[in-house]
């Protein structure tokens, strides 16, 4: 994209994009709405798969709201190429992440009722869960520290403040996961925690169906939207943020994300998360398409597993014991997700130093 010098460059949400964006914004608004004042549904109300004729009528509306989002924000990368020096990394997460979306799927299938006593506190999965965590925050303080270095601003900040902002949240999750050591040494939560929904010392469970939405909703946004809603041209202030923004190819990694829906299936912005990363799986996949053998198979295989298994979710969750094991393994994931963050930010720095 060129410009007369002394110009500002063109700003990539031009009327049209925003258009699109206000479109797809006044659809959802207009089906949350309709939801509440008709079926007396609250948001973010858990419950089984919604077979009534708005059940049906609501992932329709959702997707046309995600196809409009996704051709607003989606941007195309000039000069760039999603195989880089850093592909690999993201390339082994796609598959391993997309592996972990095809056992969850397998085990709906064959043994739904296993599920349950995998993801419970203090089976396999939760432990895993939280060593993962550690994994990732030691990941992104070795970034920081091969940064320390590095004196540039960050929005007027300096770019440590970044790194430890991002240790900070990272830190805070895990402590909540295991709910500030009580699953390790397993002691009972105080009068304090007595409105805890499984009396943990946690404040996510005080309001539980908000912090999934908030954990969910951000981590979708951070790691699917983010890396291909990020232009090649920004503004001068912003370019700074560019090194901490994930690539491109980091989306097809995060792209299960956007699944492994049962309970939460009629919750509306789930659904248009679902089907917004179902858009960009298959626009992934079609940049792709002339990328070395691995990569092009690697964005086909995302395209077709995420809306492949959620049909089965759809279809066949009612056989899984509670319902919300989908979701222990969506936050599995997510740690999962973060951890390669980290080693992409220390990749990074590797090369920049």
């Amino acid at each position: 994209m060129s410009t007369i010098p002394g110009t500002r460059a063109a700003s990539p949400y031009g009327a049209a994009r925003m258009g699109m964006i206000a479109a797809a914004g006044a659809i959802i608004v207009s089906l949350i709405a309709y939801d509440l004042a008709i079926n007396d549904r609250d948001l973010l109300a858990k419950d089984r798969v919604d077979w009534t004729l708005f059940g049906l009528v609501r992932p329709f509306v959702a997707l046309v709201s995600a196809c409009l989002l996704v051709a607003a924000l989606y941007q195309p990368a000039p000069g760039r190429t999603l195989v880089d020096g850093e592909a690999p990394l993201l390339l082994g997460a796609a598959w391993l992440m997309t592996g972990a979306l095809l056992m969850a799927a397998a085990a709906v299938a064959v043994v739904p009722t296993v599920l349950n006593e995998t993801v419970r506190e203090g089976q396999v999965l939760s432990i895993l869960t939280e060593v993962v965590f550690i994994g990732a925050l030691l990941a992104l303080g070795a970034a920081a520290w091969r940064d320390r270095r590095n004196r540039a601003k960050v929005l007027g900040l300096p770019r440590s403040a970044v790194h430890a902002a991002l240790m900070l949240v990272t830190f805070l999750i895990l402590m909540e996961e295991m709910s500030w050591g009580q699953h390790w040494i397993g002691w009972t939560a105080g009068p304090m925690f007595a409105g805890n929904v499984q009396n943990e010392t946690n404040l996510h469970n005080f309001a539980t169906y908000r912090f999934e939405a908030v954990y969910y909703s951000a981590a979708f946004l951070l790691f699917v939207v983010l890396p291909v809603a990020w232009p090649a041209h920004v503004a001068a202030w912003l370019r700074p943020v560019g090194s901490f923004v994930p690539p491109r190819l980091f989306a097809l990694a995060a792209l299960p994300l956007a699944g492994l829906l049962y309970e939460e299936w009629n919750v509306v912005p789930y659904q248009l998360w679902f089907f917004m990363g179902v858009v960009v799986a298959w626009r992934l996949a079609m940049e792709l398409w002339q990328a070395p053998l691995t990569y092009r198979a690697a964005g086909i295989v995302v395209a077709v597993v995420l809306p492949a298994s959620q049909l089965l979710f759809v279809f066949g969750g009612h056989r899984m014991a509670d319902g919300y094991e989908l979701s222990e393994i969506r936050e599995f994931l997510i740690a999962c997700v973060i951890l390669v963050y980290g080693l992409w930010l220390l990749r990074r720095q590797a090369e920049a130093a």
